[in-house]
């Protein structure tokens, strides 16, 4: 558990993505996990069967293996590279702990990523637009010097005498400023790739143990230190955050907690989305900014005044 450490983020995203990529995401594991143990199978023999699969992925295959070997689910699982299989890791654990039933808590969690899977999905398609634009403003430098030349203008031996290398330095780093500024805006917006809301489910399995409110609380905070699971911070569970107001509101009004918990994470995970499709709509906006301070005033030194230059000279002036 990370109380806000931003190093090896984007690493931990990249390597998300080649699981997906290579449809060894763990959502799919975990909803044929709870499956198979709807249909009655011992929970030691399910990853073993998933393993034997056709098409199996790699990770369910090494998890298998440890768990023949003779390891715990929970064990073989939270030694798997990934804060997916960290967070299944630690619902499974959780849920033997406490005794809680493991079907439910496999389908929520598989339904936990899956909704991050919709939200990584949703914010390709937000940032298309903007990354669109940052690749074509950034090749119209090189469009405007091809354009010239068709056009029968050569504005490569200006680019080549000694105030053009000047041009060429200066504008160059304007353009590799401004694509920079740009490409970081947007790589903001998947800083903080995790599933909101799951320190609640998490206690809803300590909950449907039959443990108290503030024993799961403290239980739960234990496990996923222990784990080291990213997606669920250690604020998540400090006076103030969103596990303590609804566990006072459900103290408060005597209503059962489980229900609660469950709907809002619900509401965490739709807050998360709305919030994502608001910041793509502001990064529309914002992005313009190094696009007109750095890279419109790199394709006017890059692209605009050789081609200019190469015209004049060619007119004679």
């Amino acid at each position: 558990m990370k109380q806000g450490q931003p190093g090896g983020r984007e690493a931990r995203m990249r390597e998300a993505r080649g699981r997906r990529a290579e449809g060894a995401g763990a959502a799919e594991t975990v909803a044929r996990c709870a499956t198979l143990l709807r249909g009655g199978v011992a929970q030691r023999r399910i990853l073993p069967l998933l393993a034997e699969e056709p098409g199996a992925c790699p990770e369910v295959r090494r998890i298998a293996e440890r768990v023949l070997e003779g390891g715990s689910p929970a064990d073989a699982i939270g030694r798997a590279p990934g804060s997916d299989w960290q967070l299944l890791a630690a619902a499974w654990q959780l849920a033997e702990e406490t005794g809680a039933p493991l079907a439910p808590v496999l389908e929520r969690i598989a339904s936990s990523l899956q909704a991050l899977a919709r939200l990584s999905e949703r914010r390709a398609v937000l940032l298309a637009g903007p990354r669109a634009t940052i690749r074509l403003v950034s090749a119209l430098p090189l469009l405007a010097i091809g354009l010239a030349w068709l056009l029968g203008f050569d504005p490569l031996p200006i680019l080549f005498s000694f105030a053009g290398l000047l041009m060429t330095v200066f504008g160059g780093l304007l353009l590799a400023l401004g694509v920079a500024w740009a490409a970081r805006m947007t790589r903001s917006l998947e800083e903080d790739d995790r599933v909101a809301g799951l320190e609640l489910e998490l206690v809803w399995i300590v909950l449907g143990g039959g443990a108290p409110p503030s024993t799961a609380r403290v239980r739960v905070a234990d496990c996923v230190d222990r784990l080291d699971v990213d997606w669920v911070r250690f604020d998540d569970f400090c006076r103030g955050s969103l596990l303590d107001a609804v566990l006072e509101r459900g103290a408060a009004v005597g209503a059962p907690l489980g229900p609660l918990l469950l709907e809002e994470a619900s509401a965490a995970r739709a807050r998360a989305l709305t919030d994502l499709e608001h910041a793509a709509e502001r990064l529309g906006v914002r992005v313009l900014i190094p696009l007109g301070v750095c890279v419109l005033p790199a394709f006017i030194v890059l692209g605009v005044l050789p081609v200019l230059i190469a015209m004049l000279s060619g007119s004679g002036f």
